[in-house]
């Protein structure tokens, strides 16, 4: 997976994460097809972490208003692709069956139309010795 905003599924993965809390209160597990995804409002930034377990293989810092992505760690991730177009697709049935589509699509679509410019930094593994990245449950 490519950590950028000119990745749909990217794009897609932090979709999610603006409705994994929603999700999980309307009783639709996101985690049901293997991705666990957190997120942490960190001021104007907020932090996702994703992966296959509890233990990210990704953590971003995105804001939204300068349009700006933070890199904390990009692991590898074998078959990230399927795994968020598997949840994705379990998530809209879900939502399908409890009368949620339009909120669910909605944003979904959002992230696959053609994205604004943004920015992006990588932090050095120098720089990254500064930042605690655990894995949380939610």
């Amino acid at each position: 997976m490519r950590a950028d905003t000119s990745d749909v599924a990217f794009r897609l993965l932090l979709a999610l994460g603006e409705i994994w809390e929603g999700l999980e209160r309307a009783d639709i597990d996101p985690t049901c097809r293997g991705l666990h995804l957190t997120q942490e409002p960190l001021g104007g930034y907020t932090r996702y972490s994703a992966g296959p377990s509890s233990t990210p293989r990704l953590v971003v810092e995105w804001n939204e208003s300068s349009r700006h992505l933070r890199v904390i760690r990009c692991n590898e991730w074998p078959g990230v692709d399927a795994t968020i177009s598997a949840t994705v697709a379990a998530i809209r049935h879900e939502a399908r069956s409890r009368g949620l589509t339009d909120v669910v699509d909605r944003v979904l679509a959002r992230a696959c139309a053609d994205p604004a410019p943004s920015r992006r930094t990588v932090l050095s593994s120098a720089a990254l010795s500064s930042v605690q990245v655990t894995g949380r449950r939610s």
